[in-house]
């Protein structure tokens, strides 16, 4: 885990909301990931900045909770010291016990971000991937028919509970749909068999439903696609398809025909990982797009706790000493691909003992 930690999860990029939950200066957004701790904040002059959510004082954390505003500045809790919106240091409380601090010097730690069609991504140190925008570049054609520039905030952040399994387990369901008629007779019902799942490319994957071409037999899913086929003209254009993008290590942007989104795997350690993101409509949405995106979230939630249903069986058996190793079919390719990205930053996977193990 501490070696992840440093190779995959502070070092890659990862989605943490888009530009428009930032709309007024001072509303922030916060990123926790294995001890480090991430705030993106909209300054006066309207750019959207990262900031290590650490007052330079004595480390204490500067916001609470998923997001929220600040008006003016940001003042920690601990000594109220504070800081402008721009991350300068503005002032110490009680100035005369201190030296002259310069503002900058003495300003928050800034963190590398990237805008991508309005979803924000950070890293917390320089590492081996592009810029997002190459990233996704492969994909951009495709995705060019969504407004995403223009999605507003729904609900605001999402969080799972909490599953009893390492992050990989979890990031393993995502990488193969060889378990859908199995574990998600819901999804296999939507989709049917015509389940497309590209390659891990450069960083990113594509997974791809088409909906089923016959009616659907799950009154929900049919339900659904009724109120899909509603929507106004130019949201009919879109696909009618649930499309996902995923970004290595854990993030995952999702495209439907009524909303768009994200969710990522955040471990805890190494025995436990939660899944948060959040869920965004299309600028102009309709009645039936509103009612389309509840029905739609009533589907995830389903197929949420059957992956944590499998992930754990997956994990619980992998976990006894008696387990050796897995076999993979050609329908698993995109797990391989993901878990050989996985060895070539981690090459000690392979090796006789990890760090620390005594088996």
């Amino acid at each position: 885990m501490e070696l992840e930690k440093e190779r995959v999860f502070l070092n890659h990029w990862h989605v943490v909301g888009h530009v428009n939950d930032l709309k007024q200066p001072g509303d922030w957004l916060s990123f926790d990931l294995l001890g480090e701790r991430a705030l993106v904040i909209r300054g006066r002059d309207g750019a959207v900045r990262a900031f290590h959510n650490t007052c330079r004082h004595r480390g204490s954390r500067l916001v609470e909770g998923d997001q929220g505003h600040c008006r003016g500045a940001l003042m920690c809790p601990f000594h109220a010291w504070v800081y402008t919106l721009e991350g300068e240091l503005k002032t110490p409380s009680q100035p005369e016990k201190f030296p002259a601090l310069d503002p900058q010097a003495w300003g928050l730690v800034p963190l590398e971000l990237e805008s991508w069609r309005g979803f924000l991504f950070l890293r917390f140190e320089p590492g081996p991937q592009d810029s997002i925008a190459q990233m996704m570049k492969r994909h951009e054609s495709e995705l060019s028919p969504y407004p995403l520039e223009e999605l507003q905030p729904t609900d605001g952040l999402y969080t799972s509970p909490i599953t009893p399994v390492n992050w990989k387990a979890m990031v393993d369901v995502d990488n193969e749909c060889y378990h859908c008629p199995t574990a998600h007779p819901g999804l296999t019902d939507l989709y049917g068999r015509r389940y497309e799942e590209g390659p891990w490319i450069d960083g990113t994957h594509r997974i791809r439903g088409p909906f089923n071409e016959n009616p659907s037999r799950k009154d929900l899913n049919q339900r659904y696609r009724e109120l899909v086929a509603q929507h106004p003209d130019e949201f009919r254009l879109l696909p009618q398809a649930w499309l996902y993008i995923g970004l290595f290590p854990v993030s995952v942007l999702v495209f439907y025909p009524e909303s768009a989104g994200f969710y990522r795997t955040i471990p805890i350690d190494a025995t436990t990982s939660v899944m948060t993101g959040a869920t965004y409509s299309y600028n102009g949405e309709s009645e039936s797009m509103a009612l389309a995106r509840a029905t739609s979230a009533e589907i995830d939630t389903e197929v949420m706790l059957e992956d944590k249903h499998i992930s754990e069986l997956h994990f619980q058996a992998n976990a006894s000493k008696y387990w050796n190793k897995a076999i993979l079919g050609d329908s698993e390719k995109a797990l391989r691909e993901h878990h050989d990205m996985l060895r070539a930053l981690l090459p000690e996977i392979d090796g006789d003992r990890l760090p620390g193990n005594t088996r």
